[in-house]
């Protein structure tokens, strides 16, 4: 559905998506990479808790954005925090997933290792390999879907669009942003130029 809204809407609505974004590119991509190359195994759990941290962020503007700003650019940024409680999610299950290994390796120690065959007789914790492994499993699909979804929002956001359903979620009222229709991009921007330049614009 396409909304009658201003260029400075256009770009407030797309803020949240590219929080969303630059979060999962730096704590996923860069912060990951990071920690493999110099860090323990473990140490990945800090990545999950660094992106709550900003999906938290997300939540508390949410809220703001809902009493300061048109319905319009507060539904984008209801939108990008959904988007953060589907990652939330996938950290809580492999977070849950490590914590059960943790349970069942303290129960039974050295249960889930292979010897190397090696002259020093090391072994390879093959339960925290495959724990690891299915946990990041778990966090990338997330990751993946989610980052695509708000590639697509940014697009949307970007001329004017948004799904009418989060209206179920955050309300419209007699002060929302007018509904355009349905109608080509071409039909919306038409729409907001005219409201531009008449200056009827709603914020």
């Amino acid at each position: 559905m396409h909304y009658q809204v201003t260029e400075q809407e256009l770009h407030s609505a797309k803020t949240p998506h590219h929080i969303f974004n630059i979060n999962v590119i730096i704590t996923h991509l860069f912060f990951s990479m990071i920690v493999l190359e110099i860090g323990q195994t473990f140490e990945l759990l800090l990545i999950p808790l660094v992106s709550s941290a900003v999906i938290a962020m997300l939540y508390f503007k949410t809220q703001k954005k809902i009493k300061t700003e048109s319905w319009f650019v507060a539904s984008h940024w209801m939108l990008a925090w959904r988007r953060g409680r589907i990652l939330l999610f996938s950290y809580g299950v492999a977070i849950s997933m490590v914590l059960i290994y943790l349970l069942i390796d303290t129960i039974f120690p050295g249960g889930f290792s292979m010897n190397d065959f090696s002259t020093e007789g090391t072994k390879t914790n093959l339960g925290e390999i495959i724990t690891i492994r299915f946990s990041a499993v778990v966090i990338f699909v997330a990751v993946l879907i989610t980052f695509m979804q708000t590639g697509i929002s940014v697009y949307d956001a970007g001329k004017g669009i948004q799904d009418p359903k989060i209206a179920k979620l955050l309300p419209r009222d007699e002060n929302s942003n007018i509904e355009l229709g349905e109608g080509s991009d071409e039909v919306k921007h038409d729409g907001v130029k005219s409201m531009n330049e008449s200056g009827n614009g709603q914020s």
